[in-house]
């Protein structure tokens, strides 16, 4: 497991209180035009440094989602494997989970198609070595990873990018064939039933959900566009393609606001029901292993 000290949690809050507090103005700086937009606006979505009750509330609510299940399970795989877990970050880019997975004991290879993102990561990554003295055990690749593999990992992470893999019978495929015993694909996305994103991917889309990505040097690669994933048809697909269930929570936002109490009481049990408020719930979790 990695050399950084503290708890798993501690860890896991130290890196994301690095994203707020630490490297928005000197990353930003080292981009280039387009990069440094993109970014921007991904920073919207976090705490303002300083907002100390704010970042509390964004900690607690992350450490409660899909990322913090994630991180849990992975000090887990590493204390039964007696090592660093390997983890493919797939559709990685700025590569925000490979550094925090990272963090927290892993071997992280982080694979995206678009070389622009995968620079950002790069520049993120080489500044987190900087300003905090941890070199962390992040490779970034620029991968199609409909294609064959050529290593295998303890978990496959998808965040957010499923709607974007396709052929996604052909990356399931690889990612059956190359867990390790025991491992794990963890989807976390949205709640492609509610009624709220239906409507707004389509908006975004258009008719044609399956397109083509060109890269800067003219490589082309199938590219399907916010194909939404409803919790039973996500089910459906894999095990109609190898995987069995593992795990399935659903999220109803405000994660973040519950006392630990009543979250464990309450919330957290409701989330295990994946059967439950399709039309309601914003985001899942999605955990499945090959058969």
């Amino acid at each position: 497991m990695s050399g950084t000290s503290g708890t798993a949690r501690e860890r896991f809050e130290r890196f994301v209180r690095w994203t707020i507090e630490k490297e928005y103005v000197p990353v930003q700086a080292r981009l280039p035009d387009g990069e440094r937009e993109a970014f921007a606006d991904y920073y919207k979505k976090l705490p303002k440094p300083g907002d100390e009750a704010a970042i509390q509330r964004y900690l607690r609510g992350f450490w409660r989602s899909e990322a913090g299940w994630t991180a849990r399970w992975l000090v887990s795989r590493g204390k039964a494997i007696g090592g660093a877990p390997r983890v493919m970050d797939a559709g990685s880019g700025f590569g925000t989970y490979s550094m925090l997975y990272a963090s927290v004991g892993a071997e992280v290879v982080g694979a995206d198609l678009r070389p622009d993102r995968l620079d950002a990561a790069e520049k993120r990554l080489a500044f987190h070595a900087e300003s905090t003295q941890e070199k962390l055990p992040v490779k970034y690749v620029r991968a199609d990873l409909t294609r064959e593999w050529d290593s295998d990992y303890d978990l496959v992470w998808v965040y957010n990018a499923l709607s974007h893999i396709d052929p996604l019978e052909a990356f399931l495929a690889q990612t059956r064939k190359h867990l390790k015993k025991g491992g794990v694909l963890v989807v976390g996305d949205i709640n492609g039933a509610h009624p709220e994103h239906v409507s707004r991917l389509n908006e975004l889309r258009g008719d044609a959900v399956h397109q083509e990505y060109v890269a800067p040097d003219g490589e082309r690669h199938a590219y399907a566009v916010e194909r939404p994933f409803p919790p039973s048809e996500i089910r459906q697909i894999f095990e109609s393609n190898g995987l069995a269930m593992v795990h399935h929570e659903l999220y109803w936002g405000g994660l973040g606001a519950l006392p630990e109490p009543l979250y464990q009481a309450f919330m957290s049990p409701l989330q295990r029901q994946w059967q439950l408020g399709h039309s309601v719930a914003r985001r899942q979790l999605v955990v499945a292993t090959a058969k």
